[in-house]
């Protein structure tokens, strides 16, 4: 990377994660709070989050940075503490100046052009790549926590939710919260096709998407199929060609997508 072109890629990859799930802005506020109130377990009380949570954090940016940012001080009349060391107090001292001068220049460009924050937005969702067929961005709408596991609904758009079942170690470390943008992801061969029976179907899977049928491709094997679903949105399915015979689906023909919460993946950007 070059030097002129550093600033560029500092700017790109701030730009197209922050909103998203602000867990980078998080553990560099849990820093903040480290330095102020010299005790990680204030601290994560204050950033929201449990003390293991913040400690894997903690690791976690030790470990990236490649050297300490936050080192535990025992004994003494205060009974110890966590403090800063000189490379974590810089690194903040970086993050605080990067984010005021970023505000400032945000603020600048929606003044030259009021749609660039709509089109910022847009470049940093087509930018993700994953190797899972199916990628959905929405909101969180709900969430339903249980003693180890939580249920995660995301709104798609049109009225689609899509249900993600995920540790609660996994929503802490992704800094999922109501209101936060997310993605889930969806392998074809995961999706289980049926007949639209118009809601008479039972089933376990949470998750039911309904539509037509809009793309059918065989192989020697298995077949790709390509659902149409409300508002543009599409699914895709891997099924084997004795099964597409089995539901004698084709072209133009009503569908549903089935798919077990505990078969969608939760993703943000960081």
């Amino acid at each position: 990377m070059t030097q002129s072109s550093l600033p560029e890629q500092l700017v790109q990859s701030f730009l197209m994660g922050s909103k998203q799930s602000r867990s980078g802005q998080r553990r560099l506020e849990l820093l903040s709070k480290i330095d102020s109130l010299g005790s990680l377990s204030s601290a994560a009380k204050a950033c929201g989050m449990s003390y293991k949570g913040a400690w894997q954090a903690v690791e976690a940016m030790n470990e990236l940075a490649g050297r300490d940012l936050v080192s535990a001080q025992k004994g003494g009349s205060g009974g110890g503490g966590t403090l800063l060391t000189e490379s974590g107090k810089s690194l903040l001292a970086a993050y605080r100046l990067f984010n005021e001068q970023m505000q400032h220049w945000m603020r600048e460009l929606e003044n030259l052009s009021p749609n660039m924050l709509g089109q910022l937005e847009l470049m940093r969702k087509i930018s993700m790549r994953t190797s899972a067929r199916n990628l959905f961005h929405g909101t969180v709408s709900h969430i339903e926590k249980g003693e180890v596991n939580c249920n995660v609904t995301l709104s798609i758009g049109e009225g689609t939710e899509v249900v993600a079942q995920i540790t609660l170690d996994s929503l802490e470390r992704l800094g999922v919260e109501l209101g936060s943008d997310a993605y889930v992801l969806i392998k074809a061969s995961w999706v289980i096709l049926t007949e639209d029976l118009n809601g008479a179907l039972k089933t376990s899977a949470r998750n039911q998407f309904c539509g037509e049928i809009s793309h059918l491709e065989k192989g020697s094997v298995n077949a790709d199929v390509t659902i149409n679903l409300s508002g543009g949105q599409r699914m895709s399915a891997i099924i084997t060609n004795q099964s597409l015979e089995n539901l004698g689906f084709d072209v133009g023909d009503k569908a549903c997508a089935l798919v077990k919460a505990s078969h969608v993946l939760l993703a943000v950007s960081d």
